[in-house]
């Protein structure tokens, strides 16, 4: 294999590796996303009785 073959491999498994462990580490706390709720303030629908 040529040498600039073999140094485009490897630069690609390192950018790779490099957007890979970026990606899995996105998350501030390793908590993952939570639902903070709604965001109006709409009130809940009331059902009378009769």
């Amino acid at each position: 294999m040529p040498v600039r073959t073999t140094r485009a491999r490897l630069l690609a498994t390192a950018t790779a590796a490099v957007l890979a462990a970026l990606l899995l580490t996105g998350c501030k706390d390793g908590m993952g996303v939570r639902d903070e709720g709604p965001s109006g303030t709409t009130p809940a629908p009331t059902a009378t009785a009769r």
